[in-house]
C-alpha cells in the first residue's frame, strides 16, 4: 500500500515540476526556486523514506530526511511576500540544522554515538530548531495573512514532527505510532501536490508571487502618472532622505506619496529597474560615503556613520557596501586617507 502512495506522490511531483517549469517566467525567481526545493525535497522523502525505500528494500537514505522539507518550506514562507528578488546568501545558514542532523544520523548509524548523552542532547537541540522553524512559519502565515493553502501542509507536518519527537523521547524509538512519519507525511504530500495543481488551474497567482514584469502587464498607469510618481519618490529620497529611517518600508513611502503600494512597486521595479530594498540600501551606502568625506563625522566610527544613514546591522551594511562599491567600508575609508 505504501509503495503505491509513494509512486503516486512521485508521479504527481514530476507532473507538478513540469507545469511549474512551463510557467517559470511568470513567477518571482527566488520564490520559484524555493518552491521547487520544497517539491523536490518532498519527492526525495517519498523515494527514500526510512525502511520503506521505494527502490532498495530496508535501505534508509537519510539524506532525504523530512528535515530538508521543513527547511525549504520555512524559507519559502519567509520569502513568500518579500520584496527580495534574489536569495540572500546569509539564509544558507538555515540549512545548518539539516546538515547537523545528517551528521548525527551518519554517526548514529556507523558508531556508538547514540549512547553518548552529549550527542543526544545536541541532537535534541537541533530537533528543537526544526520545530521552531515550523511554528514560526505557521505564526508568519497567520499574522501576515499569507495564503492559507500553505497551512494545509505545514500544520500536518508540524503535528507529525511533534508526535515523532515525543515518541523518540518517551520510547527511544524512531518508529512513529501508526507509521505517521511514513504514511502520514507521504499522504500529506499527495494532498499537497493535488492541491497545488488544482490552484495552478483555478487561481495560479495564489500559488506563487508573480514576477514584476508579469505582475504589471494589466496596469492602468499612464506615462504622466509614472513620471510624476518617479519625481515625487526621488524628491522624498533626495530632499527628505527617507532612506535614513532604518525602519522605512515600501508601504510607508506609498502612504507618504498618497498612492497605492502596487503603483509604487511598479514604478520601482519596471520603470526604475530596482527593488525597493535594493534602492534604499544603495542610497544608504552612497550617503555613508558622503558622510565619510564630511568633517562633521570625523569622530564617528564606521558603524556609527552606518547607523546614522539607516543601516541596522553590520552584516547588512558590509554586504550592501561591497555590492555597490566593490570593497569593504574600511578598505574604502583607507583609500580616502591615502588620497588626502
Amino acid at each position: 500500500m505504501l509503495k503505491t502512495i509513494q509512486i503516486v506522490a512521485l508521479l504527481q511531483g514530476v507532473f507538478l515540476l513540469f507545469i511549474l517549469f512551463k510557467r517559470k517566467q511568470e513567477y518571482k525567481k527566488v520564490n520559484f526556486w524555493l518552491f521547487l526545493g520544497c517539491i523536490i525535497s518532498v519527492m526525495l522523502y517519498a523515494i527514500g523514506d526510512d525502511d520503506y525505500n521505494l527502490f532498495v528494500d530496508n535501505s534508509n537514505w537519510f539524506l532525504f530526511h523530512d528535515t530538508l522539507i521543513i527547511t525549504f518550506f520555512f524559507l519559502f514562507v519567509r520569502y513568500y511576500e518579500s520584496d527580495e528578488n534574489e536569495f540572500n546568501k546569509k539564509d544558507f545558514w538555515f540549512f545548518t540544522p539539516y546538515v547537523l542532523k545528517i551528521l548525527f544520523q551518519t554517526l548514529d548509524n556507523y558508531t556508538t554515538l547514540r549512547e553518548n548523552t552529549g550527542a543526544i542532547i545536541a541532537n535534541e537541540v537541533v530537533e528543537l530548531g526544526f520545530l521552531t522553524m515550523l511554528l514560526y512559519a505557521i505564526y508568519d502565515i497567520v499574522k501576515k495573512k499569507k495564503e492559507k493553502w500553505l497551512l494545509a501542509f505545514i500544520i500536518p507536518l508540524t503535528v507529525i514532527f511533534i508526535i515523532d519527537e515525543f515518541t523518540y523521547l518517551l520510547s527511544n524509538s524512531n518508529d512513529s505510532p501508526f507509521f505517521l512519519d511514513s504514511y502520514g507525511l507521504i499522504l500529506a504530500s499527495v494532498f499537497l501536490f493535488y492541491y497545488v495543481l488544482y490552484k495552478l488551474i483555478i487561481a495560479p497567482k495564489d500559488v506563487l508571487p508573480k514576477s514584476d514584469d508579469s505582475k504589471y502587464k494589466t496596469s492602468n498607469l499612464n506615462t504622466s502618472k509614472i513620471e510624476g510618481y518617479k519625481k515625487e519618490f526621488q524628491r522624498l529620497m533626495n530632499e527628505e532622505k527617507l532612506f535614513k529611517d532604518s525602519n522605512i518600508t515600501v508601504n510607508d513611502v506609498a502612504r507618504r506619496m498618497a498612492i497605492p503600494r502596487q503603483h509604487l512597486s511598479e514604478v520601482l521595479n519596471v520603470h526604475l529597474k530596482t527593488g525597493f530594498q535594493d534602492y534604499i540600501n544603495k542610497r544608504r551606502a552612497e550617503e555613508f560615503v558622503e558622510c565619510l568625506k564630511s568633517n562633521a563625522y570625523v569622530n564617528y566610527t564606521i558603524m556609527g556613520i552606518a547607523n546614522e544613514v539607516g543601516f541596522k546591522s553590520k552584516s547588512s551594511f558590509n554586504t550592501t557596501f561591497k555590492k555597490v562599491y566593490g570593497v569593504t567600508p574600511s578598505q574604502y575609508k583607507k583609500t580616502l586617507t591615502t588620497s588626502s
